[in-house]
């Protein structure tokens, strides 16, 4: 039987192997992981996996840069992503704790792919509690390094930690940390990414956090105490610059009131409608409506209304104010999140928004 021609690889991928047949294996086996069908037939080459994963930390930048940009596309994989997590490099339990290790470090270079493999592991569900369990002796750490974006000192942005923690979050245990651990609140570092105008990786990544969190109402109390300030970054991304009436002024945020003419809103489409999934979120509890309500963020919402062209954004924008412009009576639960809606009248709702969405689209 002939030898499989990548099987003759593995000898060229080698740490001590000559530099320039590392560089030829390496880019064939980068072709071939830009298909799932590539990534399939590298993942049943244990050995061949073994040493990409060694070569990710290469002496010559171009072979480690390129051995964890194959990884980005093996781990954009699901099936590629948990694969992975069954190797453990030398004296890490897996490969979550070396790229932890990588990204830890200020002089790491292509620390950026590093974050991107990690945001792409992060991301699968069945890999989640593992995630959990490795990053957990090292989130604060992670997230100090997360808000020095001057961290790394060879030129990487680390912004794709912003996706990994948002990622992270939807762990249960994830997001007690975020939010009950002493004496400093994690969630508190994250918050001013929210509004980071330099990326909007980075942006986006800080907003799911919050629309994760939001998901669960017993953190509802929290997310909106005067102390965490959490309406003002949440809605930064959804207001312009409007004039508002003064008593709609004064019921605003004070540092959302009388923004400068030169104020626009997010140009990202899918951060806009992250901001208002959690705004809607933020309405399951009687709490929430008030709180919102008080702050005049209906005001914000009309306005906002006027600007917006995309329908599914749109609709998002519509679901909060019809909460919204209601009495507590009208509402009809304290809690909307208990409220248990048949099956027949969910197909409808749906049914409904797809009806809208496609109105919209044809206007």
């Amino acid at each position: 039987m002939a030898k499989d021609p990548l099987d003759e690889l593995t000898e060229f991928l080698k740490p001590d192997s000559r530099i320039d047949l590392k560089h030829i294996s390496l880019d064939h086996l980068l072709g071939l992981s830009g298909t799932d069908e590539g990534i399939s037939i590298l993942l049943g080459k244990e050995q061949i996996i073994k040493n990409i994963i060694d070569l990710t930390n290469d002496r010559i930048d171009e072979i480690s840069k390129n051995a964890l940009l194959l990884l980005v596309n093996v781990t954009a994989n699901a099936k590629g992503a948990l694969e992975l997590l069954k190797y453990k490099p030398e004296t890490k339990k897996n490969i979550v704790e070396l790229f932890i290790g990588y990204v830890m470090d200020p002089q790491k270079k292509n620390a950026d792919a590093v974050c991107m493999i990690l945001s792409n592991i992060t991301r699968v569900e069945e890999a989640l509690d593992i995630c959990t369990e490795t990053f957990l002796p090292h989130l604060n750490d992670i997230l100090n390094v997360f808000a020095n974006i001057d961290y790394n000192k060879v030129d990487s942005n680390l912004n794709y930690l912003g996706p990994m923690f948002s990622n992270l979050s939807c762990s249960p245990r994830i997001r007690k940390w975020l939010t009950e651990e002493n004496p400093h609140i994690p969630l508190i570092k994250l918050l001013p990414f929210c509004n980071y105008n330099q990326s909007n990786i980075r942006r986006g990544g800080a907003i799911g956090v919050l629309r994760n969190i939001s998901f669960d109402t017993s953190y509802h109390n929290f997310l909106l105490s005067n102390d965490l300030d959490l309406l003002t970054y949440l809605l930064t991304p959804i207001i312009g610059n409007e004039d508002y009436p003064d008593e709609e002024m004064d019921a605003l945020p004070i540092a959302l009131q009388y923004l400068p003419k030169e104020k626009e809103r997010d140009p990202d489409v899918d951060i806009r409608k992250m901001v208002l999934e959690t705004l809607n979120k933020l309405c399951a509890t009687k709490h929430g409506r008030e709180t919102l309500r008080n702050y005049g963020v209906y005001y914000v919402l009309r306005e906002y209304h006027k600007w917006e062209k995309d329908p599914k954004v749109l609709l998002a924008c519509e679901n909060v104010v019809d909460i919204l412009i209601q009495k507590e009576d009208e509402v009809g639960a304290d809690d909307l999140s208990k409220v248990d809606v048949p099956e027949d009248m969910k197909e409808k709702f749906e049914s409904m928004d797809e009806d809208y969405v496609k109105d919209v689209q044809s206007s």
